[in-house]
This record gives C-alpha cells, structure tokens and sequence, in this order.
C-alpha cells in the first residue's frame, strides 16, 4: 500500500491507483468530466487537476499516480479558480438552446457548471457552429455545439464496443468528433448501441427518440430477455410510461 495525504487526511491506496481514484474510494469529490470508471485515463479536460506538494504546476489526477508520501490539495483557491476558468472556456464555444427551457434532464456537464457558479445564458456561445441534429441516425441526436472534446464517445465506440466508429478531426476550437471518414454513423458501420450517448457528460450526443420527455419520476431495474446474457438496464419512468432506457 501507498502512504500519501490527501486534504490532510492520511490515506492509503493500492499502488498504480491514480491520485483521482485514491481520493474517491477515500469519498473525496474531485470534479471530472473526461475521466470515467469504465475507461482508460485520458487527462483531457484538466478539471480534476490538483496541486501536489513541491510540484510547480497542478496535476491532471486521473493520470497522476500515487506516491509514497505525496501531499495532495484538491480544493485549493487556487485550483477552485482553474475549474471555474476550464469550465468558462468550454462555456464560451458551448451551445444548447434547450437547457435553460427544462427539455432535458441535468448532464454531468451542467452540473458542475451550476456547482462553481456559471450563468448558463450569459456564459454560453450567443450561437450554435454546427448543425443540431447532424446525423441521420435514427437513434442518437448529434449537437456537436454541445462537445466539450473530451473523447469519451471514441473511446467507449473504440475500447468497449469495438466498433472504433468516431475520432477526431481538426485542431483547437475547432476540434470535434467524427463519424467514420467525416460521414454518417450508419455508413461508418455504427450499430446505434448508444454506448456513445450513455457516456457523452454533456448532451452532446442523445437518445433522439426520448428528447424533451424531460426527468424521470423514477428508474426500474430490469432485464434484457434478448438472448441468453441477461444484460440488466434501468427504465426510466415518468408518468406510468418509459421515457428512455439507460445502462
């Protein structure tokens, strides 16, 4: 086990744990949105950045490993100023017109962004750059104004599914996600799964059949009676009717 402390409380973790995964299972909040159980360490979105004594710069903690008497602060004025400032920089090329009209249930992304105070409207881009609904997909609505680049579309398409439907294209702002060869879902062999849309933090991919049913009442565990598996997913009931399915 690795001694180290986090916040000022003595910790221990098993050694190759990251420095996010350390403080978690010691119940210590560190805000992410690139960062997901399921995936393999990505370091994209720079929210969970920490500062780590004797170091001159913060951390990227879901990258970071632990180390022997490392001294962690994940809540410093200093990195609390950081997030609010990565948060207001994804805000300002983010757009979604149906948020603040209560269509849809609140993402991950939105909460953090309510957590350190953003004005949703004022900080928001005045106006969408691409095409809401881009994709004729059946099943998933596309609205990259909504993609915060954090990958985790490609990487579960990519290290879960298999399918290595999306990548990225472009550089900078103008960095965003495509299907295939920049073309449609279904031509670049996308079998509508939706593990990109159960991954997506921010709306920016969506179950296109359930948008603007708004929040469930409540969620009912169940069964999948496809095939032998027995795959368990959660029904998402508002109003006595299924609103949407989720895993």
């Amino acid at each position: 086990m690795v001694k180290l402390m986090i916040n000022g409380r003595a910790i221990e973790a098993k050694e190759g744990m990251t420095v996010l995964q350390a403080a978690q299972e010691a119940g210590i909040t560190i805000p992410t949105l690139c960062d997901h159980p399921d995936l393999e360490s990505f370091g994209g979105c720079r929210l969970c950045v920490v500062d780590v004594k004797g170091w001159r710069t913060p951390m990227a903690s879901c990258t970071l490993p632990v180390n022997e008497g490392m001294v962690v602060e994940t809540h410093s004025p200093a990195i609390e100023k950081s997030r609010k400032t990565i948060l207001e920089l994804f805000m300002s090329n983010y757009h979604d017109s149906g948020y603040e009209n209560g269509q849809k249930e609140e993402t991950q992304f939105m909460h953090w962004v309510k957590h350190y105070g953003l004005d949703v409207e004022k900080s928001m881009a005045a106006a969408p750059h691409y095409t809401v609904d881009s994709d004729a997909n059946p099943f998933v609505f596309v609205d990259l104004n909504k993609c915060i680049q954090c990958t985790r579309c490609v990487r579960a398409c990519a290290d879960i599914q298999g399918r290595f439907v999306w990548s990225m294209a472009e550089r900078g702002f103008n960095t965003h996600p495509v299907a295939g060869a920049d073309t449609d879902m279904l031509d670049a062999r996308c079998e509508s799964c939706g593990a990109c849309v159960a991954y997506c933090p921010t709306g920016a991919l969506d179950n296109k059949m359930s948008l603007g049913a708004g929040v469930p009442d409540k969620l009912v565990m169940t069964t999948c009676t496809y095939c032998g598996v027995g795959c368990q997913f959660e029904l998402n009931v508002k109003d006595g009717k299924v609103i949407r399915v989720t895993s």
